[in-house]
């Protein structure tokens, strides 16, 4: 008793699906965000500090001020967000947790940049 013509199409069907999971598995696997990265954290075109960010860390707060305003960012668990700002648009609190390299949040009003480095960051060349 051999295979029927339904069961070739159905093992075709399912190589089909273990290929293309083996190679979504695989770009999620090397796309992912290192253990350890830094975010730099300029304003006014100077490195104001370097934060390093790791898995497992816990949640720390800090504030960056400029000229009467003032941005409160949080780092927790290898990542870093803008969790409240006095400008008038909060653009920067809108952005959400950074996780991965190239990632960066700004705040025009008060001349801030967060941006994440790391081994694996991408750049306009790299596809």
């Amino acid at each position: 008793m051999g295979m029927k013509c339904g069961d070739r199409g159905m093992l075709k069907i399912l190589m089909v699906i273990l290929v293309a999971s083996s190679i979504v598995w695989g770009i999620r696997f090397m796309t992912a965000a290192p253990d350890v990265m830094s975010a730099e954290i300029i304003q006014d075109g100077k490195l104001l500090q370097r934060v390093l960010l790791k898995k497992g860390d816990q949640a720390k707060d800090f504030i960056i001020e400029y000229k009467g305003g003032y941005n409160r960012l949080r780092t927790e668990d290898g990542r870093i967000t803008v969790i409240e700002a006095n400008c008038p648009d909060r653009d920067c609190v809108k952005r959400g947790w950074l996780k991965k390299p190239g990632d960066s949040a700004v705040c025009l009003p008060h001349r801030l940049v967060i941006r994440l480095t790391g081994e694996s960051e991408v750049d306009g060349v790299t596809y």
